[in-house]
């Protein structure tokens, strides 16, 4: 019995330990990763992260979308302690169409689909840092869960935001960006079709916001030359897609390249993602 109880305390202690070393490990990096100097970054190449879920429930889907707020606030304060800022998109739009300068460590935080979790748990941890992001909601998704994902097999039934929690994030300084009427990969439909989506899902968020909506996000990332002149053609200034890569004075601003950050990217993956992405 004695050697049973000895067992089990060495066990305990054992697996004490593991999780205390995976700890460290996991935030080494915001103490000992050297910054390059604020001279030597180059800051006509800005990183826009994209997120999707901040959630702590497995059940609410992988990590190809989903980041733990633990791990999403350790990147926050990564962040922040290293001297990066986060501007907003429609900055970005004049960083590229009226060479405006944007100060070094300038960076832009997304998160599509307009997920519950982005107020619950990304929401607090951006004030705690004072930083802004870009949300995109699905206009007639609003208070509803994402059955356009869950039909398709794409995702588990996860809540979206409502107005409330949309008029509250709009408040304070989060940007709330279009992403279409119904998610519809605007690739698989008609183009009147496609204008319909991209232009009323506008006319819904600024009725409702009072204000001008200028960022749209393309669904599933599916776009195209005809697409991108109708989403300009709608008023907006910016538009995202889920292309890897850097934003830069020659950017396409309705061809936006994001940088994706996994739910399974420590914080070592997620500081080489950004600063070693290729434009």
């Amino acid at each position: 019995m004695r050697l049973i109880r000895t067992s089990l305390i060495v066990l305990v202690l054992l697996g004490a330990a593991w999780f205390a070393v995976r700890y460290v490990w996991e935030i080494l990096p915001i103490y000992i990763y050297s910054e390059p100097a604020v001279g030597d970054i180059n800051a006509s190449q800005i990183p826009v992260l994209m997120y999707h879920k901040i959630s702590p429930d497995p059940k609410s889907g992988g990590f190809g979308t989903r980041v733990t707020p633990a791990r999403f606030n350790l990147q926050m304060q990564y962040l922040a302690k290293n001297g990066y800022h986060t501007v907003q998109l429609t900055e970005l739009a004049d960083f590229i169409k009226e060479d405006k300068t944007l100060p070094p460590k300038s960076i832009v935080i997304t998160c599509d689909d307009g997920y519950l979790d982005n107020y619950k748990y990304a929401f607090p941890i951006l004030k705690k840092y004072g930083f802004t992001a870009t949300v995109f909601v699905v206009a007639d998704y609003i208070g509803k869960t994402n059955d356009f994902d869950v039909e398709k097999g794409l995702q588990p039934v996860n809540q979206l935001l409502g107005w409330n929690e949309i008029d509250q994030m709009s408040d304070y300084g989060i940007t709330i960006g279009a992403h279409t009427l119904s998610h519809v990969s605007l690739t698989d439909v008609t183009l009147p079709e496609a204008r319909y989506e991209i232009e009323n899902c506008k006319l819904v968020l600024e009725k409702h916001l009072g204000t001008s909506v200028e960022a749209f996000a393309y669904p599933y990332g599916h776009y195209n030359g005809q697409l991108e002149e109708t989403v300009k053609e709608s008023g907006y200034t910016i538009a995202v897609t889920t292309d890897q890569g850097l934003v830069t004075p020659r950017s396409d601003p309705y061809a936006i390249k994001r940088v994706r950050i996994r739910g399974d990217y420590n914080l070592r993956k997620f500081i080489d993602e950004f600063r070693n992405t290729r434009t």
